[in-house]
């Protein structure tokens, strides 16, 4: 709480901000004296008053306020593991947890608080509370190996996960269903094709699918390592770097399919040649060129949202003849055929690059009509 006395009218202002009480109970206050030519100019000084406050908190080196810690978990740690594009989604819900706990310091956040905090943001309709829980999961995790609070002192323990409105399944495509999926891409161009029959075979994001590049396919094997992802991100546009996770997986796929692959890959080492001085390429987060295969005439990539809407446009083309998906609903679809052939929940794990199978569990738990069918079937023996 802030706030200020006016000593002399419309010239001396004594400022006051309100901290959180001393662990003996005793008041925590910070008072400053101000020249100010009326009311107006004071409310502007004390917000500034307040706001410098706030920013020296991270001189209590043991127990910073939560703006100061969060300050430091993101130049220590988001910074450097998160993917920018999850920073920078992260950064909303940041904006939101230091509005809120801007006046706590980080050992005496308890349960409750961050239970009123979740309330607060429910109320005021503010969404992606699972973010925020899962964000505050994390600065809480790294307080207790940065040794700020014991183990025991963590407040997550005890707050659960808040509850959204239940998402329905996943959408994705059955076996009959990609049947004809793959009969009306016939019509579009080839990358178009191509970069589908990519996130479905293999199972990749749409930025691995643009991550593409030549050193990563090996068409005697008919493999691909799928160890780049491209993104596009608002601070530093289209960048490539490693996947998600920084593993690197390898991925087999379809005999007629790389042959396909191998063709194109070869048109564009054509038209690379034909380019000449105009073919600019790219380049990686280490600054190493790198071949795409998924470019344009001037070896730049595709940018992701541009995938995403050419994908749209084709979805309107044949909203009467196939089931709407999303881009991204073609890997949902790979795992989900793959895991009614009877394949094992791990392959499925290792296939996806997902770093934990409980990922993979809870995303896939769904099963089709024909699953359900197989499992009855299994009883039929008995009668």
């Amino acid at each position: 709480m802030a706030s200020f006395v006016e000593l002399i009218p419309n010239k001396k202002y004594k400022l006051f901000v309100e901290l959180e009480s001393n662990p003996d109970g005793s008041r925590n206050r910070r008072t400053k004296v101000i020249q100010a030519s009326g009311k107006r100019e004071a409310r502007r000084l004390l917000s500034k008053f307040e706001q410098e406050i706030m920013e020296n908190s991270h001189l209590s080196i043991d127990n910073p306020y939560m703006p100061a810690f969060i300050d430091r978990w993101r130049t220590n740690y988001a910074q450097t593991e998160l993917d920018m594009a999850t920073l920078e989604s992260y950064d909303i819900s940041l904006k939101q947890i230091k509005r809120y706990f801007k006046k706590k310091k980080i050992k005496a956040i308890k349960p409750l608080h961050i239970i009123e905090f979740y309330t607060e943001e429910r109320k005021a309709g503010r969404g992606s509370l699972e973010t925020k829980h899962k964000v505050l999961q994390s600065l809480f995790k790294h307080a207790i190996v940065w040794k700020y609070i014991d183990k025991e002192e963590n407040p997550m323990e005890d707050v659960s996960k808040p509850k959204t409105q239940k998402k329905q399944h996943k959408d994705f495509y059955n076996k009959h269903e990609l049947k004809e999926l793959f009969k009306l891409l016939e019509d579009q161009p080839e990358h178009h094709q191509l970069m589908a029959k990519c996130a479905l075979y293999g199972g990749l994001r749409r930025g691995e699918v643009l991550g593409i590049a030549d050193d990563s396919i090996d068409f005697e094997s008919n493999t691909i390592t799928v160890k780049r992802s491209l993104q596009c991100t608002k601070s530093k546009g289209i960048v490539l770097k490693e996947t998600k996770g920084k593993d690197a997986r390898i991925i087999i796929l379809p005999d007629k399919f790389m042959e396909e692959l191998q063709a194109y890959h070869k048109k564009k080492l054509q038209l690379k040649k034909d380019m000449g001085t105009l073919w600019t390429g790219f380049e990686d987060q280490n600054k190493k060129k790198v071949f795409l295969l998924f470019s344009d005439v001037h070896g730049k990539p595709f940018r992701p949202d541009s995938v995403t809407q050419l994908w749209g446009r084709f979805m309107n083309r044949n909203q009467d003849k196939i089931k709407r998906i999303r881009f991204h609903d073609l890997r949902h679809s790979s795992a989900s055929l793959i895991l009614s052939e009877g394949v094992n929940m791990k392959i499925v794990q290792k296939r996806l690059g997902h770093k934990d199978i409980r990922t993979t569990l809870n995303m896939y738990s769904h099963i089709t009509t024909e699953d359900e069918q197989k499992a009855s079937d299994v009883f039929n023996v008995l009668f």
